[in-house]
């Protein structure tokens, strides 16, 4: 609304500004200039009437140049963004579930009591690959200014790395948990201005704060994590670690959930298949969305087009009616106005 309201004030101010008896009159024409071809005798020489003529109209008038550059340019951007809404994020979860998640469920205890039973039942199970279990609990994390909550994962370091492959930013280098810090994952980290080498206090399960040493930041697409091994966690914290998740690989995919349902201490199971199903799922909604973008953004070029032509065609009327005087044809005026158009649309 401001950009469309100092157009007009700009545009009306400098007509008000004539006097009437100029304002009666026809629009004078812009004097022809000589355009930068001119100077470069080897390709002027070769060029037609036609194309000579509008090549000087291209330069002698600068604003429908840019509005129609800068108006078909406009159109493609909104295009590239219907396109790209969905290249953008139709990866995600390949990776995340594919490449940096190694297993696909997950099974929520309400307490280590039961856990030895738990992992008895499920290791029986010969379709599983490995079953791994560690602590995952919601802490405050303190920063300069403000307090944030992301999810702690505490696992033992060698396991860590089965269940997980931890990749750097460059989303290709291999990184490795140890004990002596802890992963990031990049979205927190990139939010908050974390890098490795960084202290950060969090809390444990039972409340104790401590300054945390960032060793690496992590890849990652879906909620923010911190990853710690059991030992750097104890040593920090000094407190045992309590095993409420165990993370299993099934390599059918199908895990029996009938016997594991019926086992004390269980809560929920999460399956990664069905996280996966629902994400397509919205990914396949959003072609009505790209299609709408598609559709606006054609409808609109051919609004900007037509406009700037009929404006060209108006502003030049009596220069048309010059030309067909001097014996052009109708198709050779159509080529000399639309040449342009095609001109600057491929600009």
């Amino acid at each position: 609304t401001l950009l469309i309201s100092g157009v007009t004030a700009f545009v009306a101010n400098r007509t008000l500004s004539e006097v009437p008896s100029q304002l009666m009159r026809p629009k004078a024409p812009k004097n022809a200039r000589k355009v930068f071809l001119e100077y470069i005798p080897f390709i002027w020489k070769r060029l037609s009437f036609i194309s000579k003529i509008t090549a000087r109209n291209l330069i002698r008038y600068k604003v429908r140049f840019f509005m129609t550059v800068i108006g078909v340019a406009g159109c493609t951007a909104l295009l590239v963004v219907g396109w790209g809404i969905k290249d953008s994020i139709r990866d995600v979860v390949a990776i995340q579930f594919g490449d940096i998640l190694n297993y696909n469920y997950m099974i929520h205890l309400e307490n280590d009591h039961e856990i030895d039973d738990m992992l008895e039942l499920l290791e029986k199970d010969l379709s599983n690959e490995f079953v791994t279990p560690y602590m995952s609990y919601s802490s405050k994390v303190y920063l300069e200014d403000t307090e944030k909550v992301l999810e702690v994962q505490v696992m033992d370091a060698r396991a860590g790395n089965d269940i997980y492959r931890f990749r750097a930013l460059d989303h290709s280098t291999e990184l490795r948990l140890g004990n002596s810090g802890a992963f990031i994952s990049e979205k927190f980290a990139k939010n908050y201005g974390i890098s490795a080498g960084d202290f950060i206090t969090v809390e444990s399960k039972n409340g104790i704060k401590e300054q945390v040493r960032i060793a690496d930041v992590c890849e990652m697409y879906f909620q923010h994590y911190l990853f710690i091994s059991s030992d750097y966690y104890e040593a920090l914290f000094d407190e045992p670690i309590h095993c409420n998740t165990i993370a299993v690989k099934s390599d059918t995919g199908n895990l029996d959930t009938s016997a594991i349902e019926e086992m004390d201490g269980y809560t929920s199971v999460t399956d990664f298949t069905t996280a996966i199903d629902s994400f397509n799922t919205m990914i396949e909604a959003l072609d009505i969305i790209i299609m709408v973008i598609t559709v606006t953004a054609g409808a609109l070029a051919f609004v900007v087009l037509i406009n700037l032509t009929q404006v060209n065609i108006s502003e030049r009327i009596r220069e048309i009616a010059t030309l067909k005087v001097l014996g052009f044809r109708n198709y050779e005026v159509e080529s000399y106005l639309f040449r342009e158009i095609f001109l600057l649309t491929v600009i």
